[in-house]
């Protein structure tokens, strides 16, 4: 199920890492703590954008 999906979806999973980065781009940094939760955000974001070159290669092998 998970190859199915890093395969067939993976414009998804970037998409997703796109709002992620602009949700902890837009995120108040004024204290450490909204400091520290912006950059939680950018982790989220950065695991779906791997997620997402794993599942466009997977798609670009199985072409082949």
């Amino acid at each position: 199920m998970k190859k199915f999906i890093l395969k067939n979806y993976y414009g998804i999973l970037l998409g997703v890492g796109f709002l992620f980065m602009l949700a902890g781009r837009y995120y108040p940094d004024e204290t450490a703590t909204d400091n520290n939760i912006a950059a939680g955000i950018y982790i989220v974001a950065a695991v779906f954008f791997i997620l997402a070159l794993i599942g466009a290669i997977l798609s670009l092998l199985k072409k082949k």
